[in-house]
């Protein structure tokens, strides 16, 4: 296969070989020029970098970062309540999915809504447990959460409530509790955007709003729900919302370097040439892609790890960062909590430097000297 070219790697980092948001679907990893090249578990303009530059300084002289982050697209696999709203939610949306689609995810939530008002437990999604892992490791993560009232609905929209109760340390609190909780505790809270935020300011920064609300006071990070993203408007809508971080860039059914880089880098507008006061944290990889058995790459737990042991080689290659994405949801589903722990203890063992999305974006932008928009135009000659 023949090497992305190095001239066109401004074009690649600033979106210009993706394409424009449909209006019902996430284009995923096919697209991407650097699958095209069989370079895409290659962070190929960090690795062009470190050649003719020096590589990122880490707190501690650690040898790359990492950033745990989760996606929190539901509080409870079972809880009565939010099943029924999703139910009923899927019903008011369902002519913006195919009609098998709408029945599946209505019987889905049928079968939810049984197994909850028959289960005495409510929640699988288990906060602490989460918490107390990555404690163990000295680490803090990063939780997006959704908002709970969106103006232009979508069938994908999460159904958790942030007066919802949910089970914590062997109490009852609600949502909006768990998130004073997290942010109290170091862990950062994020916005997970309702699937047409992507390209609505008003909407961003209403959602934006709410979840501050819970926490009085500003919120720097965000990740868009399934990943939808339009590389002409997104980043824009974004900075005008008043984020600072984004961590959306990633792949839903493949992992690796989605724009060629591990590294933290400026977003630009719709022109691709306008810098924005907004930075990218790319994601690396995501537990879905790896595991679910209906989609991504279908792995099995020892073959994911073998995946995941290539991106962290990658990233301690370049010194860059490596950016995992965790659905709280899945704390039951066969594997993933597996997968989680063994990949945190392998991730431990490398002695990397563990910051949430806005702590790793603060000090890239304070210590690391590294602009990516201007090395890659230089390139372009």
């Amino acid at each position: 296969m023949i090497s992305f070219p190095k001239n066109q790697y401004y074009g690649l980092l600033s979106g210009r070989f993706e394409p424009q948001a449909q209006s019902n679907k996430v284009p995923d990893y096919a697209y991407s020029p650097l699958n095209q090249s069989g370079e895409l578990y290659r962070p190929v303009i960090d690795q062009s970098w470190v050649q003719d530059h020096a590589k990122p300084v880490w707190p501690d002289g650690k040898p790359f970062a990492v950033c745990l982050t989760h996606d929190v697209d539901a509080v409870s696999e079972i809880n009565p309540a939010q099943n029924f709203r999703s139910i009923l939610h899927q019903l008011s949306t369902f002519r913006e999915r195919s009609l098998s689609e709408s029945i599946k995810w209505i019987i889905i939530h049928k079968l939810r809504l049984l197994k909850g008002l028959v289960s005495k437990e409510n929640s699988f999604c288990s906060f602490e447990e989460w918490m107390a892992m990555e404690e163990k490791h000295g680490a803090r993560s990063t939780f997006f959460f959704a908002p709970q009232t969106v103006d232009r609905k979508h069938g994908s929209d999460c159904q958790y409530h942030y007066d919802q109760t949910i089970p914590f340390e062997g109490s009852r609190i609600t949502v909006a509790e768990l998130m004073t909780k997290l942010d109290a505790g170091g862990w950062e809270v994020g916005l997970h955007p309702s699937w047409h935020a992507h390209a609505d300011v008003d909407e961003m920064r209403a959602q934006k709003i709410q979840v501050e609300s819970c926490l009085n006071h500003e919120i720097q990070s965000v990740r868009q729900h399934f990943l939808k993203y339009d590389p002409l408007k997104t980043a824009s809508v974004q900075a005008a919302a008043g984020f600072k971080y984004d961590s959306t860039l990633g792949f839903n059914d493949n992992i690796g370097f989605r724009r060629g880089t591990s590294y933290p880098y400026q977003l630009t507008a719709g022109d691709g040439l306008t810098a924005l006061p907004l930075m990218e944290i790319p994601l690396t990889l995501q537990d879905g892609a790896l595991l679910l058995g209906d989609k991504g790459l279908r792995l099995d737990v020892d073959t994911a790890l073998e995946y995941i042991k290539r991106m962290i080689a990658s990233v301690k290659e370049v010194g860059g960062v490596l950016n995992l994405s965790w659905h709280p949801h899945t704390r039951t589903y066969p594997g993933f909590w597996d997968l989680y722990s063994r990949t945190l203890a392998l991730l431990a063992a490398e002695n990397p430097y563990f910051g949430t999305i806005a702590e790793i974006g603060s000090y890239w932008q304070a210590h690391a000297n590294i602009d990516l928009l201007n090395y890659t135009k230089t390139l372009q000659k």
